[in-house]
């Protein structure tokens, strides 16, 4: 592929394992906050390289289409981190 990376389907994987792993540990970062509020995490990879991006959700705001099977080329992952509720309130 004239000197571009190439990442085969077993390391796209990988990569997915690594920022869900990071986002994992971004949600205790958020938790500690004085304000934690919601934060979406954005995990992709293709054939050429992968990304993580995160955002604080706000309504009217996406940074993804909410169709990912419409992501033809790419990989990727959502995961919505919510700041913990009071005692007995519903878990996310």
């Amino acid at each position: 592929m004239d000197g571009a990376p190439e990442i085969s389907r077993d390391g796209q994987r990988v990569l997915l394992l690594h920022g869900i792993a990071f986002a994992l540990e971004l949600r205790q970062l958020v938790a500690v906050l004085d304000r934690p509020g919601p934060v979406r995490c954005i995990v992709s990879a293709n054939e050429t390289n992968a990304t993580f991006r995160f955002h604080q959700v706000r309504d009217g705001e996406r940074w993804n289409r909410p169709d990912l099977d419409g992501y033809r080329l790419d990989r990727m992952v959502v995961i919505d981190l919510a700041p913990a509720g009071p005692p007995g309130g519903p878990a996310c």
